[in-house]
């Protein structure tokens, strides 16, 4: 029996050692595309769209899984519930309501120490139980990016390029409702103490085909690393808003827990 716990402890232990390994390398943020880490976040935003402003409560799973010869997969689950104005003019409550539960998987490789790329699929269930909590429709968003080291800001700084195109299935009425281009120019630059400043963090960044409208915010964040806790706090604003942007304004705050 011993034999088999000591066993059992010699294969554990360099699997752990490489988990901690990854997760020291990994920015505070937590978004470099090419190193994930098993993270639980809790996240909260309030945001201005088509008028109204409207509640989201996010609770994110992030599941990174060695899958050797240099490959990674970073696995996610996003469980949101929206909170919007009652539809009823006369009612001046709220209505609370399951949004689009979403999963990933991206496919990482890294080349050398400092670049890598992932590449992959989001899938957007039709969970919403009306328009007003998301969309009614299957919706896949194919992703892309590419990361370089900003070495010459600082030693955890990075550069990279995320891209995704939001699609949806036709549902029973035959028709698709959604044709996007989404983009991030992302810069997060690593400070002291573990702490992070990021231009471009999201993908919002946006291109709609089906009205041809572009969206352009001013999309920042800022958050630090406490030990196995991460807070952040984003905020973005439309500079050029189309006929289809996603809000007028947002702030995102977000505790995250490292394993």
């Amino acid at each position: 029996m011993y034999v088999r716990l000591f066993a059992l402890a010699a294969l554990a232990l360099p699997a752990l050692a490489h988990a901690q390994e990854q997760e020291e390398e990994a920015s505070p943020s937590g978004r470099d595309i090419t190193r994930p880490v098993l993270t639980l976040d809790l996240r909260t935003e309030v945001a201005r769209e088509d008028d109204q402003d409207k509640l989201t409560v996010t609770l994110r799973h992030d599941h990174p899984v060695d899958l050797g010869g240099g490959w990674r997969v970073n696995l996610r689950v996003d469980l949101p519930v929206k909170i919007v104005d009652a539809e009823e003019e006369a009612d001046t409550g709220t209505t609370i309501g399951l949004s689009n539960v979403l999963f990933q998987a991206i496919f990482i490789r890294e080349l050398g120490e400092d670049q890598g790329f992932g590449f992959g699929t989001q899938v957007k269930l039709p969970s919403a139980s009306d328009s007003r909590f998301g969309s009614t429709q299957w919706q896949l968003l194919p992703t892309a990016g590419y990361r370089w080291p900003a070495h010459g800001i600082s030693k955890e700084s990075f550069f990279q390029i995320l891209t995704r195109y939001r699609f949806s299935l036709a549902d029973g009425s035959g028709r698709a409702t959604a044709s996007e281009l989404q983009f991030s120019p992302n810069l997060e630059i690593g400070l002291p103490g573990k702490a992070y400043f990021s231009i471009f963090p999201s993908t919002d960044i946006r291109y709609d085909f089906k009205t041809k409208s572009f969206f352009l915010p001013l999309n920042l964040e800022v958050g630090k690393k406490w030990g196995r806790l991460v807070t952040s706090l984003e905020g973005g604003v439309g500079l050029i808003e189309g006929n289809a942007a996603p809000y007028q304004w947002k702030v995102e705050a977000r505790i995250g827990l490292r394993f």
